[in-house]
Formats: structure tokens, sequence, C-alpha cells
């Protein structure tokens, strides 16, 4: 991540800083170390009908399409941050100005490498959706004649995102270090995966890949499907398929029997994908979902996808049947199993945490909490209590609470523990079956013993490289980057000192020499190097007290 830069900045942080100050973040920017002269003259407004994690949501949105990506990024990190924040996060939705075509099409061209007409026998210049990312048209192919989907990624953005990023990561770095009750969170950390997450989602090859992926793990599944790829066409900033005519679940009108088919036939389609295929859609809202008119469904978008293995199947049927039996031991025994990392935890703290989580949440289903909510609450209890999981996880956790409100949109009286059952009953056969416990217990015994074998060779290794003295121990110390920043920028004015000295004792030496060229009856050459040496006087002094300040 670049340092941050107030020049090349120039413009946009003061746009940014305003809109922060306006959604009353102003006490937080001054505990920053934010200059001075962008919190002048700005507007104070006090915000207090909107809670801290409503305003960063509105925050979000006003400061522009990449802000909104970058939250809707951090809304799959339940782990992270806080369920609320997270559940704010989720509604972010990019309400972006469409680019105009004059500026899309040189991007088209050179993705096509070549003329609009050669490939589409019809183009409508009129986007039929704008995100943060690209704009969507609709044309027709002239080598088949089907309506198709054109995909284009708008103009400069990646400049625009970096020029984002670099302000985002300045903040994040900012909060971590000055504001204590945020330190827990490691924003830093944060923003190098959302950033991550962000250059994948720049790849439409990638979302051509997950769509694919999703159509070759679903052929059984006939009235579910994704859009059909044309790869001839898609490259990194463009992407081609087929043309889907429908309406999203929240706005079409259907009899209360067909609609509630539908929602059931969503949950059912998600809980396939993550129980039986390990592929899913990670985030199935209504603006990702369309049901055509022979009531079938689509899901659009899948620039973000989850994948998990199948031990991690096998953690999530214990901890569905955990949260459901409110076994808070259990619930532990099954997150220190879906942990990537083996650090001491606080057992009794933990217990305290999941068992007072349960009995908030007594009731599940349509009269009481969403199952995903519960998800959410959860992993960010394994995360604050020092028990890391696989972000894949937190992904799940959005997909199953993102379906369970677009099917109640359909149906309000839509059960996901219904739908679930069959799918965990069924992955618990498979589980426990003969063929499958011989493979889990024969498989680990074999790895076991190779890995006993390798152990002499291994031993005789080290011993060999401490005899030859050819042993090394590599130490990294983190949080040490602000120390660093502090010796460079002694440093640098320890050098200007001597320098400024050194100016100042070789123009003394010749002032008193009287060698021409003469400035005022003195030599020209010492005066210049006493104005330098005051300037740069000047200036280190000017630095340090707006530094102390």
């Amino acid at each position: 991540m670049k340092p941050f830069n107030y020049l090349s900045n120039a413009v946009r942080a003061p746009e940014i800083i305003a809109i922060l100050v306006r959604w009353g973040f102003e006490d937080l920017l001054l505990q920053l170390d934010t200059p001075q002269f962008l919190l002048r003259n700005l507007v104070r407004a006090k915000v207090t009908h909107l809670t801290a994690y409503e305003r960063v949501r509105n925050a979000c949105e006003e400061l522009g399409p990449i802000f909104v990506k970058f939250g809707q990024i951090l809304s799959t990190r339940p782990d992270k941050l806080p369920e609320p924040l997270v559940m704010e996060l989720k509604k972010l939705r990019s309400r972006v100005e469409p680019q105009a075509f004059e500026r899309i099409k040189p991007v088209l061209l050179k993705e096509l490498e070549c003329a609009i007409e050669e490939v589409f026998a019809e183009f409508d210049p009129v986007p039929v959706a704008a995100g943060s990312l690209g704009q969507v048209y609709r044309a027709k192919l002239i080598s088949t004649g089907a309506w198709v989907a054109v995909k284009v990624q708008r103009a400069d953005i990646q400049k625009t995102i970096s020029a984002d990023l670099e302000i985002i990561g300045w903040f994040a770095k900012q909060l971590h270090a000055r504001v204590e009750e945020l330190r827990p969170y490691n924003l830093p950390m944060l923003v190098h995966e959302a950033e991550h997450r962000l250059q994948e989602e720049l790849n439409f090859r990638n979302e051509a890949d997950n769509a694919a992926i999703f159509r070759a793990l679903n052929t059984e599944q006939q009235r579910v499907f994704a859009p059909k790829v044309y790869n001839a066409l898609t490259t990194r900033r463009l992407l081609v398929t087929e043309w889907v005519q429908g309406e999203a679940p929240d706005e079409i009108s259907l009899p209360q029997e067909a609609a509630s088919e539908l929602a059931r036939l969503g949950g059912q389609s998600v809980f396939h994908q993550i129980v039986g295929t390990g592929f899913f859609h990670s985030d199935p809202h209504s603006g990702n979902m369309l049901i055509t008119a022979d009531h079938r469904i689509c899901f659009l978008d899948w620039g973000q996808a989850g994948q998990i293995t199948l031990e991690m199947r096998y953690h999530l049927a214990d901890l569905f049947a955990a949260i459901t039996d409110r076994n808070a031991e259990k619930v532990i025994r099954v997150a220190e199993r879906m942990a990537v990392n083996n650090r001491r935890i606080d057992r009794r703290r933990l217990e305290k945490a999941v068992t007072l989580l349960l009995n908030k949440h007594r009731h599940f289903g349509p009269s009481g909490t969403q199952m995903g909510t519960v998800g959410l609450e959860m992993l960010y209890i394994f995360g604050t209590n020092g028990i890391q999981v696989s972000a894949d996880y937190a992904l799940l956790s959005k997909a199953i609470l993102c379906v369970e409100e677009t099917a109640r949109s359909m149906d309000p009286h839509f059960d996901i523990q219904a739908v679930a059952k069959p799918y965990l009953e069924k992955l618990n056969k498979e589980r426990w079956s003969a063929g499958s416990v011989a493979r889990q217990t024969v498989y680990p015994l074999l790895s076991m013993l190779r890995r006993m074998q390798q152990i002499p060779e291994n031993l005789q290794r080290i011993l060999q490289r401490i005899e030859e003295e050819d042993l090394q121990i590599n130490f990294h110390h983190t949080g040490t980057e602000n120390l660093e920043k502090t010796f460079n920028a002694s440093m640098n004015r320890l050098t200007v000192g001597i320098i400024i000295g050194s100016l100042l004792i070789g123009s003394s030496l010749i002032i008193t020499t009287g060698v021409k060229p003469l400035l005022w009856g003195f030599p020209a050459i010492g005066i210049v190097g006493f104005l330098v040496s005051g300037l740069l006087g000047l200036y280190i002094v000017v630095s340090t007290l707006r530094k102390h300040r």
C-alpha cells in the first residue's frame, strides 16, 4: 500500500474530509494526524438521529462508488467487524451515475480488438445497469443472433481506485495507531485484504470462471442457473454473457403459492451449493437474482464466490447442530476445530459470550431470529476471542443471511432451518458411512506413519547444519512501523542540520576573504550560503512546531 501524499491527493482528500465532518466524524479526525488546513471552514452538522454505524454507511454512499464497493467487501468480514456494522455495510448498493458511452467506447474497442459492428449486429449505447466497477449494455451477436449482456469496465477505474485506496489506507493506519478502541480490529490488515479482493473483482475473467464452475457443478438443478459466458469475447475488462430477461425477487408479483415455491427453491439451491458442492454465490441478495417468466432463478454477478472443503462442511454441520441445540460447550469445541491458528483462548470468557448469544436468540425461523444473523454474531465472538476462522465461513454466513432475506421478501413464512435440514442430514450420513470413516481413519494413520519415518532423517539434517555452522534463526519484529518513520524523519532533520552548520561555517569563512563578485560590499557566495542555511533552518523550525502541535 502506497504511503499517503497530500500533494497527489490535493483535490480528493479535502472532499473526503468534508464528507466525514458532515456526517459527524470530526472528533475522530481530530485524533488523527489530519492537517488543520483541511478542517477549516467546514460545515459542522450534528447527526443525532442516526447510530455511528448508520453514519458510516451514509458516508460511504456519499464518498462514491469505490467506497461503496470497499464497504461491500468489508461486509463479508463478520469475524472481524461488529455485527451491527456488518448489517449496515450489507445494505450498501451502488447508486452510480453511468459514464457516457463516449468514455466507455475506447475500453470496449480495445478489448474487442476490432470495430463494434464486426461482433454485434445491434448494440444499445444506453446502459441497462451501472455499477461501481462496470456498466452493462444489451447487444445482439452477429455469429448466432443471440441477445447478450455486455459488461464493460468503467474508464479510468484503476486510477480512481488507486487514489481512493491510498487515502483509505492512510486513514486505516492512523486509526490503528492512534485510536486504542479500534486497534483490536486491525484495520490496516482488513484494508489490505479488501484491496486484494477488489483487484480480483476488477478481473472479469474471475467472474466468468465462477459462473462456469457453478454451471458445471449444478447440472441437476434445471430451474436454477447462471448466465452462459462467451469466453471467446471475455477479457479482464470485458464480460459477455447470455441475456436473461426477468425481474428481481422483491419486485416480482406472483401468486403466493408460486412465490413460496420459488423462495424454497432458492434456499435449496444455496444449501446445495454450500453443503453439496462446496462452491457458492457469496452475495445472493435480490439485486443479484432474477426470476424468469417460466419461474426459473438466475444468479447474477459472480464476482464474489466462496469455496469450502469437505472438512469445513463437516464443521458447518456440527456448528448448526450445536447452535440449534443451544449447546455452548459444543459450539466452542467446533470453533476450535474450525480455527486456522493454535492460539490459547480464555474458554470461560468465550463460553459466557456464546451462552449469552444463544440465550438472546432463543427462537429461529419466521417468527424469530434469522439464522444468518446468529452466524454473523457468532463469528464475531470467535474473532474477538482469538479464534481465527477461514474467511470463507464469513462469506458463507453472509450468503445464508442474504438468501434468507430474499426468500422472506417472497414468502414471509420461509423457514431456512426446514430447508437446510435435509442437506445437513444427508451430509452427516455420508460423513459417517463405512467408506467415509475408513478414509478418515486409514489415510491420517498412514500419513502419520510416513511422518514418523521422516523424523530421524530430519533430525540428522538439522544436526548436520548445526555442525557446519549453517543454522540461522530469523526474527521479524512487528509494530515498529511508526518507530521506523520517526527514525527516518529524525535522521533527515539531522542531515539537514549538519548541512546548515556546514553552510554557516563555510559562508563565515568566505565573508572574511573579500572574494569577488561582491554583493552589498560582501562576497556574494557567502551571502547566498547564509540565505540558504537560513531558509533550511526556518523550514526545520516550522515543521517541528507544526508536528509538535
